[in-house]
């Protein structure tokens, strides 16, 4: 199948997730400014704030993990993963590039949201297991499509690019450039075929 962007207006998708306080904000007495109601996030000032804000922000998406998880509001890993990451499966098998990524400062909850726990997967695990089941069930239908999954692992860190599945990658950087016709791509990045999720996820 040949890569290509998706038609339709919907090629580009924003989500937010508001996480709950952690164990320091706890304890130095902090509370969330920021509420979720539907695909809106709102910004409001604490009652005790010498100036009133009040900011409502909309996005495609919106998770409230900050409540607890017997509310009815809560948005637990299974509910992100439904909502922007199943989708990218079946467009991935239709042929279309896709990308997925976390935005945030240390501590906002990406590698929760992005890895998550052996007790609550993450997006890329959730991600990996749902391509090989499609993969599986089309292989059962027996309509003569094949498929080869490949995987690779890179860290971004000082505008330097490393290859996290090369012994060696924690001490080169490599460099990105532009293809022809597939566009831009790592020059020597290690490239592993995976024929099962349980293969996949190892290299977590």
């Amino acid at each position: 199948m040949t890569a290509t962007e998706k038609p339709g207006g919907d090629n580009i998708k924003v989500a937010v997730r508001l996480r709950p306080l952690n164990k320091r904000e706890k304890q130095l007495g902090g509370g969330s400014v920021i509420s979720i109601k539907g695909n809106t996030a709102a910004i409001q000032s604490p009652p005790d704030y010498h100036k009133k804000i009040h900011k409502s922000f909309t996005f495609d998406f919106c998770f409230d993990s900050s409540t607890s998880p017997d509310s009815p509001d809560f948005s637990g890993q299974s509910d992100v993963f439904e909502a922007v990451g199943r989708d990218l499966v079946e467009s991935a098998l239709e042929g279309y590039n896709g990308c997925l990524f976390a935005y945030g400062q240390t501590g906002s909850g990406k590698s929760y949201t992005m890895m998550g726990t052996d007790a609550a997967l993450g997006l890329i695990p959730r991600l990996s297991a749902c391509l090989f089941e499609r993969i599986q069930e089309i292989a059962n239908e027996d309509d003569g499509t094949s498929f080869s999954v490949e995987v690779s692992y890179i860290e971004i860190y000082n505008e330097k690019v490393h290859d996290l599945l090369d012994p060696q990658g924690a001490s080169s950087s490599l460099r990105v450039r532009e293809h022809a016709v597939l566009g831009p791509y790592v020059d020597g990045l290690t490239q592993l075929v995976v024929g099962s999720y349980a293969v996949s996820g190892r290299m977590r």
